[in-house]
């Protein structure tokens, strides 16, 4: 007998021991189990199904009835969500012997039960606390009662419609459940080869690292260049379009250039990656399962907006998130108004990190940019003079005015402002810094997220309250209105560094090092 199998007969026979009959077992199967740490049982969740001595789910006897068959399946299938199938104890259930002892029978009951409750909560809102390991992930989870549900599922007719029924539906999530497959079966052919230093590469330029690269590019898709035996140490023009595609699905800037950025990308391991998809899956579980019929959807790691409706994309557009340094948290919220032509009442924290600093090194800044000063007294509020302010004297520490930037073309929220109730005060609006949208990697503001059509986005979120013309006009006036959406529009702002676009995986950077984080719970 090996070590593993003797360590489960000792376990088991230390539990049957303790009882005189499989009844009186059933009845106490639970007394003892925290002992045995090494099969981590969750005794709570037990306690909560086993309400009667004579429950036995999975056992006829001691043979697996058709549900034990179709439960041992829906944990195997663990892997094709990125998680492990025996953190839901499938080695040793395959391994236990029921035939062999009535103990090990009792044992495999109580497991299965143990790792199916643990699957379909995983599943259901995700295997790992957000609060620990992302705590910038602020949309709450949905609550999830694992006991009660299997319970039920076990009393109604078709009971793997009741598990699979379960599994998140979005496409999203099916997209990287393929890719999940696919990047496994490149860790198990033994990964790609790292590329050696390369000297920048343009197309027409000549290297014996060529052909690694071309090997590289062939391992993860074998439609990115010719067969193996057609290579050559030439950048040609079929290379060129693979390393275009190439640095597509990366976010690199797409320029045909082996730089780098693109042989950093190249050299990331298949494992790596598939870690990275098996992150974002984790993420994806955490989100509500219905995001509502029309919805908005930024992703703040690829800096992309979508609007959707009635599961069909109606907008793609470019976003600019927060600084590294002031990275915008993940959340949810309803958009309820859209400011035209807002002011913009220049958060403390900017003045002096921002403002401040550009009129003391230029006393006219404030003028220039339509930024007017306030002081306030006894509850009521005074417009200041800039010239009438001894700027010598202040500074970020002394400084007790506050700022209102004027609607106009040079209004750091642009022409439209799109409010979302928050704790953060963030909120989607325009801007005038346009050629920043240029920008491969987009994280420049202070939090908010700037709108690279912002004139598309208002018409998608009014919903036909007002055309796209009407908006224009209201814009040009330049006066400063507000109107109220009939219908509160969802809003949701995530970090996911790996994202379906069509039939293609696109890989974000780790800007904001919350991979990086979570791997670490991995």
């Amino acid at each position: 007998m090996d070590t593993n199998r003797t360590t489960i007969f000792i376990t088991v026979l230390s539990l049957f021991c303790l009882f005189i009959s499989p009844q009186a077992y059933a009845s106490h199967r639970l007394v003892k189990l925290h002992e045995f740490s090494e099969y981590n049982i969750d005794n709570a969740s037990l306690s909560s199904v086993y309400r009667d001595e004579d429950d036995y789910f999975w056992l006829e006897g001691q043979q697996l009835n058709y549900q034990a068959r179709i439960a041992l399946d829906f944990i195997a299938s663990a892997s094709a969500h990125g998680l492990d199938p025996d953190n839901y104890h499938y080695t040793l259930l395959k391994q236990l012997d029921l035939a062999a002892n009535t103990t090990e029978a009792q044992l495999f009951e109580l497991l299965l039960t143990d790792g199916l409750l643990k699957f379909i909560r995983d599943i259901t809102v995700g295997r790992l606390d957000p609060a620990v390991v992302d705590p910038k992930w602020s949309i709450p989870r949905a609550s999830f009662d694992a006991a009660a549900y299997l319970q039920h599922a076990l009393q109604v007719d078709n009971f793997q419609e009741s598990l699979e029924s379960l599994l998140p539906k979005s496409e999203q999530y099916r997209k990287l459940q393929t890719a999940v497959m696919r990047y496994q079966s490149y860790v198990d052919r033994g990964d790609w080869q790292e590329i050696l230093d390369t000297p920048l590469l343009r197309p027409g330029d000549a290297h014996h690292n060529i052909p690694a690269i071309q090997e590289r590019l062939a391992f993860e898709d074998n439609s990115l260049i010719p067969e193996t035996s057609n290579l050559t140490s030439l950048y040609d023009e079929n290379l060129k379009q693979s390393v275009l595609k190439f640095q597509r699905r990366y976010s690199l800037k797409v320029d045909g250039i082996i730089g780098p950025e693109t042989l950093s990308a190249m050299n990331v391991s298949a494992s790596e990656r598939l870690q990275q998809i098996k992150i974002n899956l984790e993420r994806l579980r955490w989100l509500p399962d219905d995001l509502g019929k029309r919805y908005i959807m930024v992703n703040l790691a690829n800096y992309r907006l979508t609007a959707i409706d009635e599961d069909k994309i109606k907008l793609d557009m470019r976003v600019i998130v927060g600084k590294t340094k002031r990275p915008t948290p993940s959340f949810a919220s309803k958009m309820t108004h859209i400011v035209f032509n807002p002011y913009w009442y220049v958060p403390r924290k900017l003045v002096r990190l921002d403002l401040l600093p550009k009129q003391l090194n230029n006393p006219d800044y404030f003028e220039q940019f339509n930024i007017r000063i306030y002081d306030h007294k006894n509850g009521q509020r005074t417009e200041i003079d800039p010239d009438s302010i001894d700027w010598s004297s202040i500074s970020d520490q002394n400084f007790p005015y506050t700022l209102r930037q004027d609607p106009g073309k040079n209004n750091a929220l642009g022409r439209l402002k799109f409010m979302l109730p928050n704790q953060w005060a963030i909120n989607l609006h325009d801007t005038p810094s346009k050629s920043l949208f240029n920008h491969n990697k987009r994280n420049f503001s202070s939090g908010c997220i700037r709108v690279e059509d912002p004139l598309a986005l208002a018409d998608f979120s009014l919903s036909g309250i007002h055309n796209q013309q009407a908006i224009v006009d209201i814009i040009s006036s330049n006066a400063n209105f507000t109107t109220r959406l009939k219908d509160p529009l969802s809003v949701y702002a995530v970090y996911v560094t790996v994202w379906p676009n069509d039939d293609e995986i696109i890989f974000s950077p780790d800007s904001y090092k919350r991979d990086k984080r979570m791997a670490e719970y991995f």
